[in-house]
């Protein structure tokens, strides 16, 4: 393994690999932890803010420190809630016999936390009408399957999606078939019948040898369409049919961004942009033309692999951001945007890694490593902190700036080992700059 992506798993949040996370594993998952202010009464007057993590729905758990909600709730006096759910084989088992409402367990699993914090989150301080969603990654997709495919009564009245929705579909999006014959090699390596029988053999095995199938053979496991119960075949349909008077999807405000260096860890050791294209499907003239709006020594685009990762972040992330936030827009949804793009010397996961995947959230859970921060640093936390809080406490007026298509910047663009004079820890512009490529990726998007 290359030295920087072994820094990587140690770095970026992830619990796939053995051992077990620090505080233990089990099949005794489903869990959730509340952090609450000191001022919080079983009046239950507080906004709540429901956490979903990421991981590709492949790994996670709440017990990462980065999840820690003690700065969030006694810094901005709300409610934090950070919600356990199964993943991989677990959470998406993909065995064609199991009804199809009953596959995604890990959504279901989600669906059925939010049903606990508005029943019992009065009790301790929070306001169950005052529940707003935000996840990262997959749990930024999970939040958007909420969005689109909500339960009745809705259970929330906002949503922040931090590098990851559901509704714009990219390359990247996995064929369902991938899971399916997923499921059949996990059986056959299991040496489980592949008849009716398959599921309740997996079962009698140790759910760790399972996991340790699945990821020594990179088995991929994840959400598939169950005709709306979880997962929205069409949602991209659904938002643009969305109206005040008639909609199937949720019509809450939401916050939406994206980091800028997102590819950079996955970038690792790739040198060559057209080969990357390719492995993408693009090739001939759009590859040209993608090359072309990509210059080797333009801003960003060094070398081979500092323009791979620029085009990823933007084909991948930043502009499916900003799609979505056009089109909740474009219906009349309160939409808001965020860019995250600062480093620092603490925060780096290797030399040069920038605004990684995932780097904003220690920013926004107040858990960035104290000691050495910067002023400059501690001011990017607090700025980020309050904005999530002010829009979980008035999702219409707000976090703090003008809607879509002005988009808050945080960070400033500061780089590790960089000076922050001049710069400031929230800056708000316009979009039409950073988003001066998108055009060239609509084609991709589903």
């Amino acid at each position: 393994m290359h030295p920087a992506n072994q820094r990587i798993r140690r770095r970026i949040p992830r619990t796939d690999q053995t051992p077990a996370p620090a505080a233990g594993e089990s099949e005794d998952c489903l869990n959730l932890n509340v952090f609450t202010p000191a001022s919080a009464s079983s009046t239950g007057s507080k906004a709540v803010l429901v956490w979903f993590y990421g991981g590709g729905f492949v790994y996670g758990a709440t017990s990462v420190p980065l999840y820690d909600g003690t700065s969030f709730a006694a810094n901005q006096d709300l409610v934090v809630v950070t919600v356990n759910y199964r993943t991989n084989v677990f959470g998406f088992p993909a065995d064609s016999k199991i009804p199809v409402k009953e596959r995604n367990v890990g959504l279901l699993d989600q669906r059925l936390a939010l049903d606990w914090v508005h029943r019992n989150i009065a009790k301790l301080g929070g306001d169950p009408s005052k529940v707003t969603l935000v996840g990262e990654s997959a749990g930024g997709s999970s939040v958007d399957a909420l969005v689109v495919s909500p339960p009745h009564p809705v259970p929330f009245r906002a949503a922040i999606m931090e590098s990851g929705q559901s509704t714009i579909k990219t390359p990247l999006d996995a064929d369902p078939k991938t899971y399916t014959k997923s499921w059949k090699s996990l059986v056959h390596l299991a040496k489980c019948p592949s008849d009716d029988d398959a599921v309740e053999c997996l079962r009698k095995l140790p759910a760790r040898d399972l996991k340790h199938l699945v990821e020594k053979n990179s088995l991929a496991f994840g959400p598939v369409s169950d005709g709306g119960h979880t997962w929205a075949e069409t949602p991209q349909l659904a938002r643009q049919l969305s109206t005040d008077k008639i909609s199937s999807i949720a019509r809450v405000p939401v916050l939406i961004g994206s980091n800028a260096d997102e590819d950079k860890p996955f970038a690792i050791g790739q040198n060559d942009t057209r080969k990357f294209l390719a492995s993408n499907g693009i090739r001939g003239v759009y590859a040209d033309m993608l090359l072309k709006a990509y210059p080797l020594g333009s801003p960003g685009a060094h070398t081979e692999n500092d323009r791979i990762s620029l085009i990823a972040t933007d084909a991948f992330m930043h502009c499916p951001a900003q799609k979505y936030a056009n089109l909740s827009a474009g219906v009349g949804i309160p939409t808001w945007r965020y860019f995250f793009n600062a480093s620092f010397p603490n925060n780096e996961i290797f030399k040069g890694s920038g605004a990684y995947h995932s780097a904003e959230i220690q920013f926004v859970f107040g858990t960035y490593p104290q000691a050495k921060a910067t002023p400059f640093e501690r001011d990017v936390g607090r700025v980020m902190q309050t904005a999530w809080a002010d829009f979980a406490k008035d999702p219409v007026k707000g976090p703090g700036w003008k809607q879509d298509p002005q988009v808050a910047v945080f960070g400033d663009g500061v780089k590790a080992g960089m000076s922050a004079e001049g710069r400031n820890a929230l800056r708000v512009v316009d979009s039409g700059f950073m988003d001066r490529r998108c055009r060239l990726y609509q084609e991709l998007y589903r």
